[in-house]
Order: C-alpha cells, then structure tokens, then sequence
C-alpha cells in the first residue's frame, strides 16, 4: 500500500442556514463526499446542567440549538487549502464569537475513498 497525503477537513458552523453555502463552496474546490453531522457545543450542554455554567445559559441561548459539522477527505491538499481559504473569507475567519471553526487532520490510512459511482 502506497503512502497517500490524505487529509480530513472539518468545518464547525453555529448557523445552520450557512451549511448549503459551505457545501457549494466545498463543490467549487472539488471536494466531493462530504458527511453532515448536527452537532452541540460543550457550552450549550453544560449551561443546563452544572451551576458554575449558568452564566453561559444566556450566551448558549442566543446561539442555534445545533451546529452542523462537516468533514471531507481528500488527497488533494491544494483543494483543502483553496476551501479553507474561501470558508475563512466567508466567515471573517471566525473572528466573531460563536460563528464555528474549521481544521485539518492528517488521514493515516483510508479505505473506500474515491469510489466511482455506478
């Protein structure tokens, strides 16, 4: 099996509304097969459940219920750092508190990636 530099990107977003303009983004740097997760912040979490977070209640309030977190592998680094580009302009890098993150995970080994269609 030959070595491969194969990476994960995953990108975070606090508005689900934004997720279709992730995806086209993604598309427009032929990053195909993407998987979708609606995901919660720690902060939402434990707002309700432990005291000392109480104060977070009101932040975690103002907030989506769920985030949605994207992930994509792909062999091709150049595409990866062509997306993360695009997602940081669209997002003003994720300056602004509770807009999401994104980053980049080396993929050790991988099986099924590429498939063709039938």
């Amino acid at each position: 099996m030959r070595e491969e530099n194969i990476q994960a990107l995953f990108i975070i977003i606090d508005d689900p509304e934004k997720l279709e303009q992730v995806l086209e983004v993604l598309l427009e740097c032929e990053i195909r097969g993407a998987t979708i997760m609606e995901t919660q912040g720690m902060a939402k979490v434990l707002s309700s459940h432990i005291p000392i977070f109480f104060s977070l209640r009101d932040l975690a309030n103002k907030q989506h219920q769920h985030n949605r977190t994207v992930f994509a592998i792909s062999r091709h680094p150049e595409k990866i750092e062509q997306a993360m580009e695009k997602l940081s302009a669209m997002f003003h890098n994720f300056e602004e508190a509770c807009t999401g993150m994104m980053f980049v995970l080396p993929v050790t080994k991988a099986v099924g990636l590429g498939r063709k269609l039938l």
